[in-house]
């Protein structure tokens, strides 16, 4: 049963903790109600003394399992960018944790739900996964986080204010065509510049030359510092345009991202224009995002 959003929001308004009985917690908190009906109504005293026995050990419990919830505490929550259809990661660190075993069920809340799966422990920090279905930034207020431990007769969960983005770009096609390197006019296509010849004619060792010297693929594959002699090498510079996205809008987006993705890969420099701005040449980690975050927001 899904209760109101007004309900909901009352819930959410402070860091309270709410403890309902499990299917077999219910069957035990029935099972003591007959006990005691069986107890007053035959005069048994052996089976009142049983019954109020057994209400105690349910009540102890109903405490364990609201300490266990009780003893959490967030430090802070990092939500990895990510591609849309994909697996993205989720770090929650703790500042305090309870005593394991731990079995939680952590949900992102914001305008819609997102559950964590896969999540991984290690002491103070957790590691999650959540999947987005579409692109676009995900704003969330709340981290819920869900506990049957220690017993499973009772489920606790609480509502921890938090303040969250999470960046999801195009998803990303398989099987796409690498960027084209010759010039094209067509809206989301690729074009790109071709600034020298592009054979490496021999290999040396590396004698602290500059950096860009090095041949970074061949360090990748045998882990040896080399660097690029003969011929300058200069490599292609790819230009993607994203303008006009009237029709097929999605589809261009994603083939755009997912060559962007191969370009870094190989290491091969490209520049973005999309209708908001003009991202200049680059090749890091930090233009590859800058540049996706900008397809994010087209």
């Amino acid at each position: 049963m899904k209760l109101p959003p007004w309900i909901l929001k009352q819930f959410k308004k402070k860091s309270r903790i709410y403890i309902m009985p499990t299917r077999m917690g219910g069957y035990l908190n029935g099972l003591i109600f007959l006990m005691f009906l069986l107890s007053v109504g035959y005069s048994n005293n052996l089976l009142l003394i049983f019954t109020l026995f057994l209400f105690g050990l349910n009540l102890i419990w109903v405490i364990q399992t609201h300490f266990h919830i009780h003893a959490l505490k967030i430090d802070f929550i990092h939500i990895h960018d990510g591609h849309a259809k994909e697996k993205t990661l989720v770090d929650l660190h703790w500042k305090k944790v309870p005593l394991p075993p731990h079995k939680w069920k952590i949900t992102l809340e914001g305008n819609e739900s997102h559950a964590l799966s896969s999540i991984l422990d290690d002491n103070l920090h957790s590691v999650g996964q959540v999947v987005f279905e579409k692109r676009g930034i995900y704003s969330f207020e709340h981290l819920k986080v869900e506990s049957q431990m220690p017993f499973g007769l009772y489920e606790a969960w609480i509502y921890y204010p938090v303040k969250l983005k999470a960046w999801v770009y195009p998803e990303k096609i398989k099987d796409i065509p690498i960027a084209n390197f010759q010039n094209s006019e067509l809206e989301g296509e690729s074009s790109s510049l071709r600034m020298g010849p592009h054979d490496i004619w021999n290999l040396g060792p590396y004698q602290g030359e500059e950096s860009r010297k090095i041949s970074w693929k061949h360090y990748a594959r045998s882990g040896e510092l080399v660097v690029k002699e003969g011929e300058e090498l200069t490599q292609a510079l790819v230009q993607f345009r994203v303008t006009g996205l009237e029709s097929n809008k999605e589809f261009i987006l994603s083939k755009v991202a997912t060559q962007m993705v191969q370009c870094m890969r190989s290491e091969t420099p490209f520049s973005l224009e999309t209708p908001q701005k003009k991202i200049q040449p680059g090749q890091s980690e930090k233009h590859l995002t800058d540049c996706l975050r900008d397809l994010t927001l087209c």
